[in-house]
């Protein structure tokens, strides 16, 4: 899978470098809240914005880089998932433009979110249980909404899922191909 990425970096004032030795283990979504990439991106551009996200994803599907993979997008705020804290040190974040709950994301979008997520999740090795959205880390629990209500959840991880299990031959460490049920239903696996 190709993707094509713009860079447009954020404001050196909105990252930072993360810490050494840190394994990213963690996709987040959130929602922009927002009308257009553009407002997204310009904000990540002020310096006095303290926020950025390592991608944004347009209504057509284009794909934004402000934060490079491997610096410390601010994203998360407090937040925690399965006892770990601080997931801005661990975690990739995409943010997605959707500025309401109700209007389904657009086919374009989605498959761009999809194939970006893939991506990711085959590279450093993330499995299903650690792609979240917002809502589902941020402290206290019910601060976050977003990626929202309208976000298609149990259809996009089985997409993930499938398509990363797909790109390792569906597999186990051993070469036997692997049940639905093993991993805890987890069709990406670390070795």
């Amino acid at each position: 899978m190709s993707l094509t990425i713009i860079e447009r970096p954020a404001h050196k004032n909105n990252w930072s470098l993360r810490p050494p030795g840190v394994i990213i283990d963690t996709i987040v979504l959130h929602d922009t809240g927002g009308k257009t990439a553009e407002s997204a991106l310009r904000w990540f551009e002020n310096p006095q914005a303290k926020v950025s996200s390592h991608y944004v994803v347009d209504l057509g599907g284009t794909i934004y880089r402000p934060v490079q993979e491997n610096d410390k997008a601010w994203h998360a705020g407090a937040s925690s998932l399965w006892g770990d804290l601080d997931l801005n040190r661990r975690s990739i974040s995409i943010e997605i433009v959707d500025d309401d709950d109700a209007t389904p994301y657009p086919p374009r979008q989605m498959s761009s979110i999809v194939d970006l997520t893939c991506d990711i999740a085959a590279r450093r090795r993330i499995w299903v249980n650690r792609i979240v959205g917002h809502e589902h880390i941020s402290i206290p629990p019910g601060r976050k909404r977003d990626p929202g209500k309208d976000f298609p959840w149990e259809l996009f991880l089985l997409t993930v899922a499938n398509q990363v299990n797909a790109t390792r031959g569906g597999t186990s460490n051993n070469g036997r191909r692997r049940t639905s049920t093993e991993d805890g239903g987890n069709c990406l696996q670390k070795s």
